[in-house]
């Protein structure tokens, strides 16, 4: 738990969203919570009718979404941050996976692979030079600021064969997430949302350790290449626990 010089001590953002993370925990004492609220009363972005409003809130939660709201943002902004207001990328859990991404060409479905990859201990994302610009605006939107959190780099066929790690493949027709045997160490191919993985990479991933796939239970014969990338890291994770 933050002590209260160190609560004051902190940028008015940070300080917010600190205070909000405090109500949301709902694990600290009532005097405790009362001095947070007390120290928000210096915090520039505060205003009276703020503070009048908190007062009136009735949960902890409340008082979270609440400012929030001052900030202008959203649950789903809400990431551990520096002391700056950064995301805080240090406390990734990070296993030696790799993903190269085979000519994906939606700018929201690289940056929402990026969003997965830091989630799911992803080491470093390849991306073929048929990939959209890493600084395209809908990818770093996707992304939610993770671009900065996954080291990754342009690469291709020979750069996948140089790292020396069990290659394979998502694709269809392979063996299911529950039976396939992750490696500890390893790199995923990820292809084309209409023409999946290449022939060449198939061709790659099947001389080393094959393919993986999502079994489905619906009409469509696929799912989107990102929801797939997501299910498939964090099976991935899972099964490295």
């Amino acid at each position: 738990m933050i002590t209260l010089k160190k609560l004051k001590s902190l940028k008015p953002r940070v300080q917010i969203r600190k205070v909000a993370d405090i109500f949301h925990l709902q694990n600290s004492s009532e005097e405790y919570l009362k001095e947070c609220l007390n120290i928000l009363l210096s915090n520039e972005l505060i205003s009276s009718e703020n503070i009048d409003k908190i007062n009136t809130l009735k949960c902890g939660d409340d008082i979270y979404y609440y400012l929030l709201s001052i900030l202008g943002e959203s649950p789903a902004d809400w990431d551990f941050a520096t002391r700056d207001g950064n995301i805080d990328f240090s406390i990734r859990e990070i296993r030696d996976h790799y993903l190269f991404l085979d000519s994906i060409r939606s700018p929201f479905n690289v940056g929402s692979i990026f969003r997965s990859s830091e989630s799911f201990g992803v080491k470093e994302i390849l991306l073929s030079n048929s990939c959209p610009s890493i600084d395209h605006p809908r990818l770093l939107r996707s992304s939610m600021g993770t671009v900065a959190g996954v080291s990754h780099r342009e690469a291709c066929l020979e750069d996948i064969k140089t790292l020396g790690v069990p290659i394979f493949a998502l694709e269809l027709g392979g063996t299911s997430l529950d039976e396939f045997n992750f490696p500890s160490k390893g790199i995923c191919i990820v292809g084309n949302e209409e023409r999946g993985v290449s022939k060449s990479l198939l061709d790659l991933a099947d001389s080393s350790l094959g393919r993986v796939s999502i079994k489905q239970y619906g009409a469509k014969g696929s799912i989107g290449v990102a929801a797939a990338a997501a299910i498939l890291l964090q099976r991935w994770m899972e099964r490295e626990k």
